[in-house]
């Protein structure tokens, strides 16, 4: 009796390979979009601060913090680049600017927080500053408040959070169940097909929605 289990299989088997590249891809692409925006705010925030158009520079320096993503050197460097202008700011006696800089840093790394904080090793050195430069520190509504004492971060929504994971590993998910249903129907035809692409789609546009709460 010829057994006809072993093409399904090997089909079944390419289905999953083939959805898995695509998973991977458009990891990698997402990445890339990420890489891009913080390599192109960390290079327009060095150029203004050739310019001396120093508080424009802190401006594109917390952006590329924003854009984080792991292994992009330039979160890295945009961190430096604030502290430094920081540290600078104490020494020339300009407290605000300082506290600008710094508080820069921890909303960054703060606006970047899904499941996790990136950037805590940051966080806390400025955390520590904060606190010494806010001692004798006259309340000023030009100054940055913060939440250094509490240690607590300043965006409070981890709901909206945790929906940004939710809904990107949702939008991936689908995205493999709606390329294998497609491979395997030879297009996207009956309830499953409709199924995976409809819910692709919410996925992606709560992944959009909960990106700009977080």
């Amino acid at each position: 009796m010829q057994d006809n289990s072993s093409p399904v299989k090997h089909s079944a088997s390419n289905v999953i390979v083939k959805a898995a590249s695509v998973a991977v891809l458009l990891l990698l692409i997402l990445w890339v979009r990420v890489f891009y925006g913080s390599m192109e705010d960390s290079k327009t925030g060095e150029a203004l601060l050739k310019e001396n158009q120093t508080i424009r520079a802190i401006t594109y320096f917390d952006r590329s913090l924003h854009w984080y993503a792991p292994l992009n050197p330039y979160v890295e460097r945009s961190a430096k680049r604030l502290w430094e202008i920081g540290e600078q700011a104490e020494k020339a006696g300009d407290k605000r600017l300082a506290l600008i800089a710094y508080e820069s840093i921890r909303n960054g790394f703060y606006g970047a927080t899904h499941l996790v904080t990136p950037g805590k090793n940051w966080i806390r050195k400025v955390d520590s500053k904060l606190v010494s430069l806010s001692r004798g520190q006259p309340e000023n509504r030009e100054t940055p408040q913060t939440n250094a004492f509490s240690g607590e971060s300043p965006y409070s929504s981890s709901f909206w959070s945790a929906v940004v994971v939710t809904g990107f590993l949702g939008w991936i998910g689908s995205l493999i169940g709606l390329i294998m249903v497609t491979f395997r129907q030879r297009g996207v035809r009956g309830g499953k097909g409709i199924f995976w692409l409809g819910f692709s789609f919410l996925c992606f546009i709560l992944w959009l929605v909960s990106m700009t709460k977080a």
